[in-house]
């Protein structure tokens, strides 16, 4: 029971007693007016009522401080006493009302979903370029948000809420509770992810999908099977195919197909029941079968995979760390400073350590942007002003607001938004002549998207990774619901000839490419889950070495 319903139970139990005696003086003592004290259990229960919304399990109670105004009605000693009595009866009826009731002070996700739905297709900015069918989007989600309300289970909303948030293929648009969250979202995943046997799964260069993160000392390495083995059945599919059969994977948000595609068959390796049959190719060559036994949920393998592969630098935010003689990297885990926002600070700190690498003859600087979440546009400015060369820069431009339709204004035959003001910034030249290299992830977004995509132009700036950014990069806006607030894209970046800078479009393709896509292979493998090295970071010391 919500603390405010127990304190308006326990009033109503001590009003009961109260006006009970009052009811006795009132006939010797106390004057007529003092019968407006009948009338105040009730005025609070109105007040409580209105706050914390109408509970119909507690409707004794509500009866019950209703019962007291006849008191307040009549002056008669013998109907307040019964009144007293009547209403303590209602309340107490209210407590195992409320201890029993599956719905009690429930809230309906189904409608939680409406108000959010109607907000997002209101103000959401990207639907024409993504090419959003909201009636489709709003049929597929309902019945599992009615199936939340049916369970009354804050874990099934939240998977409702990952599946509605999936469709639009936006980094930018995502669900979370108000309380919880990292719980929640854990059993969730953990409910969806489906059966550990052992391994993960990751898709190579080459299109052949291996086993990797492989049980050590299990019935996988007896078998001959280690990071690295190829994977050609699982459960009598193609691993590709099998993943379409992965809850998980129809949950995950990935914002650009290529991005998508890298770790798909990494949330097939968790389908299955409590067997599954796999085929796969001997050290020989020679395809073999096995059956696995289920370990346990999936989830813990999952995300020791998906963390492995996508490590960034351990090291502390805005933190310099020197990776050779000649090469430094700057590790950037947030696009945020500091809690007071100094920007300038931050800049006078990264132009003194240049000056500081400059004269210890480093030719080479990382820019670490791997598990960067985004943050503050104004950060991605002053860091780009430090990286690029003298003269003026392009940086976005927003769109033109149309003021009289409170809107982005658009070109009524095209459609396309029109472009406001453009945003331009000064380099200071002070590496331009030497080589930096940025490391990004899928898990690089929004500020953490922009930044590279500013800076890839320059000659000596080089953009590294597995895979690309994530392709988030529009102004987002939050919507507070019942439970939790649901964020998407909700104001605009163009790039220079005024289209949508960074998403994806209806060909799900990120307008962020990479320029050097490290190939994840069997030296990646054997790299990242044998020997625990960063492997983008070693790729990135190799191709400062081919560019002297």
């Amino acid at each position: 029971m919500i603390t405010a319903d127990i304190i308006l139970i326990i009033l109503g139990l001590l009003f009961s007693i109260a006006l009970y005696i009052i009811a006795g003086f009132a006939v010797k003592i106390i004057t007529p007016n003092w019968k407006i004290v009948y009338a105040v259990p009730f005025l609070i229960s109105i007040i409580i009522a209105a706050i914390y919304g109408f509970e119909v399990s507690m409707l004794g109670v509500y009866i019950g401080t209703a019962v007291f105004l006849a008191g307040f009605v009549k002056d008669d000693l013998r109907i307040r006493r019964i009144a007293c009595i009547v209403g303590a009866v209602c309340t107490v009826i209210s407590i195992p009302v409320c201890m029993l009731n599956n719905d009690y002070r429930t809230v309906s996700y189904v409608d939680d979903f409406n108000a959010g739905f109607k907000k997002m297709k209101k103000y959401y900015i990207l639907a024409e370029h993504k090419g959003i069918d909201w009636d489709e989007v709003y049929n597929n989600s309902l019945p599992l948000f009615e199936k939340a309300d049916e369970t009354h289970d804050e874990v099934d909303n939240y998977i409702a809420w990952l599946y509605f948030t999936k469709q639009f293929r936006d980094g930018h648009v995502g669900y979370v509770p108000h309380k919880n969250y990292d719980d929640i979202h854990e059993r969730a995943l953990r409910r969806i992810a489906g059966n550990d046997y052992g391994l993960s799964m990751m898709t190579c260069a080459d299109g052949r999908i291996a086993a990797v993160n492989v049980e050590e000392n299990s019935i996988l390495t007896d078998a001959g099977i280690h990071n690295g083995t190829i994977i050609t059945l699982w459960n009598g599919k193609s691993p590709d195919e099998a993943a379409d059969d992965s809850e998980l994977f129809k949950v995950m948000p990935y914002s650009d197909k290529d991005n998508e595609a890298f770790f798909r068959v990494l949330h097939a390796a968790g389908t299955g029941g409590d067997t599954v049959d796999i085929s796969y190719l001997d050290d020989n060559g020679q395809e073999q079968n096995i059956t696995l036994s289920k370990l346990g949920d999936y989830y813990d393998r999952y995300k020791e995979t998906y963390d492995t592969v996508n490590q960034g630098l351990e090291a502390g935010h805005m933190s310099w760390t020197e990776i050779n003689e000649k090469t430094a990297c700057l590790r950037i885990k947030m696009m945020q400073y500091d809690s007071n926002a100094s920007y300038d600070q931050m800049k006078i700190s990264i132009v003194s350590a240049l000056k500081e690498y400059r004269e210890r003859d480093f030719t080479n600087i990382v820019i670490d942007l791997r598990n960067n979440g985004g943050g503050s546009g104004e950060m991605v400015q002053v860091i780009s002003e430090v990286f690029s060369p003298k003269g003026a820069h392009f940086y976005f431009t927003d769109g033109l607001w149309d003021g009289d339709n409170n809107c982005f204004a658009t070109d009524p035959e095209t459609g396309k938004y029109l472009p406001g003001h453009e945003n331009y910034f000064v380099g200071d030249d002070l590496w331009s002549d030497n080589q930096v290299v940025i490391l990004v992830n899928n898990d690089s977004a929004s500020a953490a998207d922009h930044l590279p995509y500013v800076l890839m132009g320059h000659e000596k700036v080089t953009v590294m990774g597995f895979t690309e950014s994530n392709g988030s990069a529009q102004g987002v806006s939050s919507v507070a619901l019942e439970v939790g607030s649901l964020g998407f894209s909700s104001s605009l970046v163009l790039d220079s000839n005024g289209d949508i800078a960074i998403d994806a479009g209806t060909d799900y393709e990120s307008g962020n490419d990479i320029e050097i896509r490290v190939p994840f292979d069997e030296e990646a493998i054997s790299a990242l889950f044998d020997r625990n090295e960063d492997h983008l970071m070693n790729k990135a010391v190799e191709y400062f070495d081919s560019v002297k």
